[in-house]
Protein backbone atom coordinates (compact mmCIF):
# COMPACT_ATOMS: atom_id res chain seq x y z
CA UNK A 1 0.00 0.00 0.00
CA UNK A 2 3.06 2.43 0.73
CA UNK A 3 4.70 1.95 -2.53
CA UNK A 4 1.27 2.38 -4.18
CA UNK A 5 0.91 5.73 -2.84
CA UNK A 6 4.37 6.82 -3.12
CA UNK A 7 3.79 5.79 -7.22
CA UNK A 8 1.18 8.11 -7.21
CA UNK A 9 2.93 10.94 -5.06
CA UNK A 10 5.72 10.63 -7.97
CA UNK A 11 3.52 11.01 -10.93
CA UNK A 12 1.38 13.69 -9.27
CA UNK A 13 4.80 15.24 -8.26
CA UNK A 14 6.14 14.83 -12.21
CA UNK A 15 2.78 16.18 -13.29
CA UNK A 16 3.04 19.52 -11.42
CA UNK A 17 6.75 20.21 -12.19
CA UNK A 18 7.11 18.78 -15.48
CA UNK A 19 3.19 19.22 -17.18
CA UNK A 20 4.80 19.53 -20.54
CA UNK A 21 6.42 15.74 -19.97
CA UNK A 22 3.86 14.31 -17.84
CA UNK A 23 0.89 15.25 -19.15
CA UNK A 24 -1.26 14.83 -16.41
CA UNK A 25 -1.51 14.50 -12.67
CA UNK A 26 -2.91 11.03 -12.49
CA UNK A 27 -1.89 7.82 -14.05
CA UNK A 28 -4.36 6.63 -16.91
CA UNK A 29 -7.29 4.73 -15.51
CA UNK A 30 -8.50 1.32 -16.04
CA UNK A 31 -10.97 2.30 -19.16
CA UNK A 32 -8.96 4.37 -20.90
CA UNK A 33 -6.27 1.34 -20.66
CA UNK A 34 -8.86 -1.06 -21.58
CA UNK A 35 -9.46 1.09 -24.89
CA UNK A 36 -5.95 1.40 -25.65
CA UNK A 37 -5.10 -2.21 -25.64
CA UNK A 38 -7.98 -3.79 -27.39
CA UNK A 39 -6.43 -4.29 -30.95
CA UNK A 40 -3.68 -5.72 -29.09
CA UNK A 41 -4.01 -9.24 -29.34
CA UNK A 42 -3.67 -11.84 -25.92
CA UNK A 43 -1.56 -14.24 -28.37
CA UNK A 44 1.14 -11.12 -29.47
CA UNK A 45 4.65 -12.62 -29.68
CA UNK A 46 6.22 -9.73 -31.21
CA UNK A 47 7.69 -6.93 -29.86
CA UNK A 48 6.43 -4.12 -28.49
CA UNK A 49 7.02 -0.39 -27.63
CA UNK A 50 5.35 1.49 -25.13
CA UNK A 51 6.18 5.42 -25.37
CA UNK A 52 5.76 7.85 -22.22
CA UNK A 53 5.35 4.24 -19.50
CA UNK A 54 4.81 6.64 -16.93
CA UNK A 55 4.95 4.44 -13.51
CA UNK A 56 3.43 1.60 -15.23
CA UNK A 57 -0.46 1.38 -14.96
CA UNK A 58 -0.88 0.37 -18.42
CA UNK A 59 2.99 -1.23 -18.83
CA UNK A 60 1.52 -3.73 -15.78
CA UNK A 61 -1.98 -4.72 -17.74
CA UNK A 62 0.29 -4.90 -21.01
CA UNK A 63 2.28 -7.68 -19.28
CA UNK A 64 -0.25 -9.66 -18.03
CA UNK A 65 -2.46 -9.33 -21.39
CA UNK A 66 0.82 -10.49 -23.62
CA UNK A 67 3.15 -12.56 -21.56
CA UNK A 68 4.59 -13.61 -24.65
CA UNK A 69 5.16 -10.33 -25.82
CA UNK A 70 8.79 -8.26 -25.92
CA UNK A 71 8.05 -5.06 -24.50
CA UNK A 72 10.02 -2.39 -24.31
CA UNK A 73 9.28 0.66 -21.91
CA UNK A 74 10.36 3.98 -22.25
CA UNK A 75 9.58 6.65 -19.69
CA UNK A 76 11.99 10.05 -19.75
CA UNK A 77 11.37 10.87 -16.33
CA UNK A 78 14.04 8.75 -14.21
CA UNK A 79 11.63 8.02 -10.87
CA UNK A 80 8.98 7.63 -12.89
CA UNK A 81 10.59 4.80 -15.04
CA UNK A 82 12.39 3.18 -11.65
CA UNK A 83 8.43 3.46 -9.87
CA UNK A 84 7.73 1.36 -13.20
CA UNK A 85 9.92 -0.93 -13.08
CA UNK A 86 9.43 -1.88 -8.95
CA UNK A 87 6.01 -2.34 -10.04
CA UNK A 88 6.72 -4.40 -12.54
CA UNK A 89 9.30 -6.44 -10.22
CA UNK A 90 6.42 -6.72 -7.67
CA UNK A 91 3.74 -8.23 -9.85
CA UNK A 92 6.30 -10.85 -11.46
CA UNK A 93 6.37 -8.99 -14.63
CA UNK A 94 9.77 -8.37 -14.76
CA UNK A 95 10.99 -10.98 -17.72
CA UNK A 96 9.76 -9.88 -20.81
CA UNK A 97 9.26 -6.10 -19.78
CA UNK A 98 11.97 -3.74 -20.47
CA UNK A 99 11.93 -0.19 -18.92
CA UNK A 100 14.57 2.26 -19.74
CA UNK A 101 14.94 5.60 -18.89
CA UNK A 102 14.99 7.71 -21.65
CA UNK A 103 13.42 10.19 -24.26
CA UNK A 104 11.01 8.08 -27.20
CA UNK A 105 12.95 9.91 -29.78
CA UNK A 106 16.31 8.82 -28.47
CA UNK A 107 15.20 5.34 -28.00
CA UNK A 108 13.43 5.13 -31.58
CA UNK A 109 16.99 6.74 -32.97
CA UNK A 110 19.08 4.13 -31.44
CA UNK A 111 16.59 1.21 -32.12
CA UNK A 112 16.84 2.42 -35.79
CA UNK A 113 20.33 2.65 -36.28
CA UNK A 114 20.85 -0.67 -34.39
CA UNK A 115 18.31 -2.35 -37.25
CA UNK A 116 16.22 -4.00 -34.22
CA UNK A 117 13.17 -5.88 -34.87
CA UNK A 118 9.97 -3.95 -35.82
CA UNK A 119 7.84 -3.27 -33.20
CA UNK A 120 4.03 -4.65 -34.18
CA UNK A 121 2.49 -2.29 -31.77
CA UNK A 122 4.09 1.14 -30.34
CA UNK A 123 1.66 2.24 -27.74
CA UNK A 124 2.22 5.90 -26.67
CA UNK A 125 0.72 8.41 -23.31
CA UNK A 126 3.66 10.69 -24.55
CA UNK A 127 1.47 14.14 -24.75
CA UNK A 128 1.83 15.60 -27.75
CA UNK A 129 -0.03 18.74 -27.79
CA UNK A 130 2.74 19.86 -25.35
CA UNK A 131 5.26 19.01 -27.28
CA UNK A 132 5.28 22.07 -29.78
CA UNK A 133 4.49 21.44 -33.35
CA UNK A 134 7.88 20.24 -34.77
CA UNK A 135 8.64 17.87 -32.11
CA UNK A 136 5.47 16.30 -32.41
CA UNK A 137 6.12 16.04 -36.05
CA UNK A 138 9.78 14.48 -35.95
CA UNK A 139 7.94 11.97 -33.04
CA UNK A 140 5.20 10.54 -35.43
CA UNK A 141 7.67 10.24 -38.23
CA UNK A 142 10.03 7.98 -36.13
CA UNK A 143 7.31 5.85 -34.50
CA UNK A 144 6.00 5.33 -38.15
CA UNK A 145 9.57 4.35 -39.43
CA UNK A 146 10.12 2.21 -36.70
CA UNK A 147 6.98 0.19 -37.49
CA UNK A 148 7.17 -2.73 -39.57
CA UNK A 149 4.05 -3.16 -42.40
CA UNK A 150 0.76 -3.69 -41.02
CA UNK A 151 2.28 -2.01 -37.51
CA UNK A 152 0.13 0.18 -34.91
CA UNK A 153 0.26 3.34 -33.61
CA UNK A 154 -2.06 3.49 -30.71
CA UNK A 155 -2.03 7.22 -29.03
CA UNK A 156 -4.53 8.84 -26.20
CA UNK A 157 -4.26 12.70 -26.01
CA UNK A 158 -6.91 14.83 -23.93
CA UNK A 159 -7.79 16.59 -27.18
CA UNK A 160 -8.10 16.18 -30.75
CA UNK A 161 -5.74 18.96 -31.49
CA UNK A 162 -3.22 16.76 -33.16
CA UNK A 163 -5.36 14.06 -35.31
CA UNK A 164 -4.31 15.95 -38.59
CA UNK A 165 -0.91 15.21 -38.06
CA UNK A 166 -1.46 11.53 -36.87
CA UNK A 167 -3.78 10.83 -39.86
CA UNK A 168 -1.00 12.73 -42.24
CA UNK A 169 1.46 9.76 -41.10
CA UNK A 170 -1.21 7.29 -40.66
CA UNK A 171 -4.32 7.39 -43.58
CA UNK A 172 -5.81 4.15 -41.70
CA UNK A 173 -6.85 5.89 -38.68
CA UNK A 174 -9.40 5.38 -36.23
CA UNK A 175 -10.33 7.63 -33.41
CA UNK A 176 -12.25 6.24 -30.54
CA UNK A 177 -13.41 8.16 -26.94
CA UNK A 178 -12.43 7.09 -23.46
CA UNK A 179 -14.89 9.35 -21.93
CA UNK A 180 -14.94 7.63 -18.61
CA UNK A 181 -11.09 7.86 -18.04
CA UNK A 182 -10.65 11.11 -16.01
CA UNK A 183 -10.03 13.58 -17.17
CA UNK A 184 -11.80 12.37 -20.69
CA UNK A 185 -9.60 11.30 -23.69
CA UNK A 186 -9.35 10.27 -27.16
CA UNK A 187 -7.50 7.13 -28.29
CA UNK A 188 -6.04 6.96 -31.55
CA UNK A 189 -5.39 3.45 -33.49
CA UNK A 190 -3.25 4.53 -36.64
CA UNK A 191 -2.33 1.29 -38.65
CA UNK A 192 1.19 1.35 -41.40
CA UNK A 193 0.24 0.40 -44.49
CA UNK A 194 0.15 -3.00 -45.75
CA UNK A 195 2.06 -3.82 -49.13
CA UNK A 196 0.23 -6.11 -51.30
CA UNK A 197 2.07 -7.85 -53.68
CA UNK A 198 2.62 -7.69 -56.90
Amino acid sequence: MFNMLTTHLNFLWAGLLKQGQTGGIVPSQRFLISRMLEPVPQTCRGHIIELGAGTGALTLRLAARCPNARILACEINPTLARDCRESLARAGHNGNVEVVAASAERLLSELAQSGAEKPEFVISGIPLGTLGGERTRVLLDAIHQALGEGGMYIQFQHSLLDRRSIRSRFPNTRTLPAFLNFPPAFVYYAQTKVESAA
